[in-house]
């Protein structure tokens, strides 16, 4: 699985642009209220747009996944007269028919302004190629279209005759408008039927629309790698739902857990298979807890059960089972069902459990990760961290497939530092951070010093 690269400039306490790299597994720690969560929160921002029911919609701000409030509440030093620019890696290869002009996709850059009183649009949009020049660029003006630049299409002084129907081309993928943060060039290819008809005519314009139409295959590659990155996005908040003695049928199969986790036994009920019913109980045993069991309450309604491991007799109702495993229950599920190449955010997942459960976890975050799925955890557990160094140590996952980072805030402002690793997950001296879970070794010293004394 190829690293996600993800960037973002004047987003909330982040003075100076930020450069995050996601591989298979990422943690994210550090005091609260310094920006952990603002490492990811581009891309929830970003994937609730895609599902935005109006179009026009740039960058729904409040929605299913987060609220980030206003433009004013999002942008650094809520300083509205700044834009916010955010960038998403790419992977795929955009291959053009002309081969001077066969390049890779590298990155896509989206920047977004304020409107008016409050609306948030789009300023402009660019898809960069791997060295970071500009494969097309569109530049919204103040009267609402964008111009567009691109070394795909031919210049305007060599357009030749007749320059009608290349203004025309022109104009409609100037007039064009975005669908959420997305263009696609299609408009250009709708050519009217009386010059299209027209041998002389289509010849002298056939230059152009063969550009246009590289154009529109390089949007559907990025668009399409940005829709299934950005759709297979799952997240688990801070805190999961309560367990219900009784569960309601939904009117439709649930996809994913949710943000809170709330469908999680409904989506083991009616779109998991047995074999992910069974991993999902593996290691709920492994975690001290039994197996799950579910029982129909007429069409409509069911309850689930924990069965102790070896006394299947011994039901319990889910809702009398501890708040510990609720917490748990969602990362399981939702770690076992995403889809490959996916990727599942989850805050806290050691939440309401103990040291050795944590442990253990974390050892599920690996097996996850090491499945083709990319997990990226903010935590403030040590245990999960202390762990996973002891799995980089023992060849479990490579230390290339992980990245720590800490964040913090210095004179006011958020920073997001990555913590070096080597091959055996050891660390330097020199590299730790200011209060890099400092506490357990102050507290050992301290303890030592009392002891003496």
């Amino acid at each position: 699985m190829d690293s996600w690269k993800v960037s973002w400039k004047n987003f909330r306490g982040f003075e100076k642009e930020v450069n995050l790299t996601f591989p298979r597994l990422t943690v994210l720690i550090g005091r609260n209220n310094v920006g952990k969560t603002s490492a990811y929160a581009p891309l929830l921002l970003l994937r609730q747009t895609l599902n935005a029911s109006d179009p026009r919609t740039a960058l729904l701000t409040r929605g299913e996944l987060i609220d980030a409030g206003s433009y004013r509440d999002l942008i650094t030093d809520h300083d509205t007269s700044k834009n916010l620019q955010l960038s998403l890696g790419l992977n795929r290869q955009v291959v053009g028919e002309n081969l001077s002009r066969r390049k890779a996709a590298g990155r896509l850059e989206v920047t977004f302004g304020i409107h008016g009183e409050e609306d948030i649009v789009l300023t402009k949009s660019r898809i960069l190629d791997e060295d970071g020049k500009p494969l097309v660029t569109r530049s919204r003006s103040e009267k609402g279209y964008y111009t567009v630049s691109s070394p795909i299409l031919p210049s305007a002084s060599g357009a030749g005759r007749p320059l009608r129907e290349i203004s025309l081309l022109r104009r409609a993928l100037r007039d064009e408008q975005p669908k959420g943060f997305q263009f696609n060039g299609m408009r250009a290819l709708v050519i009217p039927r009386d010059w299209r008809e027209d041998r002389e005519r289509w010849v002298k314009a056939q230059g152009w629309l063969s550009a246009v139409s590289e154009l529109v295959d390089l949007y559907w590659d990025v668009n399409h790698e940005i829709d299934s990155k950005l759709g297979s996005i799952s997240y688990l908040g801070p805190l999961r739902s309560l367990p219900k003695r009784t569960y309601q049928i939904s009117a439709e199969r649930p996809t994913e857990v949710g943000r809170d986790g709330e469908f999680a036994s409904e989506l083991l009920l009616r779109n998991a298979s047995e074999e992910v019913r069974g991993l999902v109980n593996d290691w709920l045993v492994r975690l001290g807890y039994g197996r799950l069991d579910f029982e129909m309450r007429g069409d409509d309604y069911f309850q689930v059960y924990l069965c102790s491991e070896g006394k299947r007799d011994l039901q319990v109702n889910l809702a009398h089972c501890g708040v510990g495993l609720s917490q748990l229950l969602p990362t399981l599920v939702q770690g076992v069902t995403a889809p490959k190449n996916g990727t599942l955010i989850s805050q806290q997942p050691e939440i309401h459990l103990n040291p050795a459960q944590q442990c253990l976890v974390t050892d599920f975050l690996v097996e996850t990760a090491l499945t083709d799925r990319r997990v990226i955890v903010e935590t403030h557990s040590e245990h999960i961290l202390l762990r996973l160094r002891r799995r980089i140590a023992e060849g479990k996952i490579s230390s290339s497939d992980v990245a720590v980072y800490y964040c913090d805030s210095q004179a006011g402002r958020s920073v997001i530092e990555r913590v070096s690793m080597g091959d055996k997950a050891e660390l330097e001296r020199s590299d730790w951070p200011a209060g890099f879970f400092e506490e357990q070794l102050e507290d050992s010293m301290a303890l030592a010093v009392a002891q003496m004394r």
